[in-house]
């Protein structure tokens, strides 16, 4: 077979360029750090680790909805702490005017106090976020929830104008009975609001039945048996003793409500341990298909950088023959 001059250099080109190509692949993997740049190095590899990816970014977007929904429900677990300390605070002041000996100014005394504790009540049912949405509205974030048509700490207003309410008329309340959401795990998704209706408008009792009324209701009726003189009151006795009733139905109700936020508190903790211990494992899966192995790399880099410095060679001792230099 004849074998031209051309015929030699194009051959020996392109044994160099080619040599020179993959050099130059092995450097940007080694660079890298990555056995797998394109799908072409591996396409097994490369279509798992886009799959794995995937999955990571789910796992990753689950665990930032972790996050958000801790925030909101450590916001709201301590404004319902807040609604139980003053519920608590007016259950002993209650259980104090109780007192056979006190007298109609002593109750007085604690009936303006609990004018106090009530606006506090109303203000903590109020609450908002840093956003300034409301906690308890439901949906109508941007709605507040509980309006008053009267001033809870002016004592001027009249008993006998709410005396003895069995309806929601002296707080209404604005929002919805929604809870807002969050997906925090493929197969979990979690209310992180706790809708004022529900919280505060409709007491249960121990047996989860209604007690007919809203704990603002519950309470503005105690004060206005409390500031009624005693004498001639035939129905004190049964209106205290209903509405004390009332407000320890209250206290259990928001109480189970602060108790069901702190168990989703911890089921976050839960799940996050859980998306930590996935998202190490994804990163693992990623490593062992994507990864260089450094010992193989600069093997094959050393072998193709002698490859070479040999064809280099050969085409200038082949290149340099000529029937010249016999002559």
């Amino acid at each position: 077979m004849r074998v031209s001059t051309s015929q030699i250099f194009d051959s020996g080109t392109q044994g160099i360029l080619r040599t020179q190509a993959d050099l130059l692949n092995s450097q940007n993997h080694i660079s890298a750090s990555k056995r797998v740049l394109v799908p072409s190095d591996d396409p097994v590899a490369a279509a798992r680790a886009l799959v794995v990816t995937q999955a990571d970014a789910v796992n990753t977007q689950y665990v930032a909805n972790q996050g958000a929904a801790k925030d909101q429900l450590s916001l709201l677990e301590s404004k319902l702490g807040d609604a139980v300390d003053t519920t608590q605070n007016i259950l002993d002041k209650v259980v104090a005017a109780g007192n056979g000996s006190y007298t109609d100014a002593d109750r007085q005394s604690i009936a303006t106090e609990l004018r106090q504790r009530l606006a506090e009540l109303i203000s903590t049912a109020n609450s908002q976020d840093g956003t300034g949405n409301y906690l308890f509205a439901g949906y109508k974030t941007n709605v507040q929830p509980f309006t008053t048509t009267t001033d809870p700490t002016d004592a001027s207003i009249p008993a006998s104008a709410t005396a003895q309410s069995t309806t929601n008329s002296y707080v209404t309340y604005q929002g919805d009975q929604g809870q807002r959401e969050l997906q925090v795990d493929a197969s979990r998704t979690m209310a992180t609001s706790a809708n004022g209706n529900d919280v505060f408008m409709h007491v249960t009792d121990s047996s989860g039945n209604s007690t007919g009324g809203s704990v603002f209701d519950s309470l503005k009726n105690m004060i206005d048996t409390l500031e009624k003189p005693l004498a001639g009151n035939t129905t004190f006795q049964a209106d205290y003793s209903k509405g004390l009733s009332q407000l320890q139905s209250f206290l259990g109700s928001v109480s189970q409500v602060r108790s069901s936020v702190g168990a989703r508190l911890s089921e976050l903790d839960s799940l996050g341990s859980a998306a930590s211990g996935l998202s190490v494992q994804y990163q693992q899966t990623l490593s062992n298909l994507q990864d260089l192995d450094y010992v193989s790399a600069m093997t094959k880099f050393s072998q193709q950088q002698v490859q070479l410095q040999a064809a280099q060679q050969s085409f200038v001792k082949i290149s340099g023959l000529s029937l010249f230099n016999y002559l």
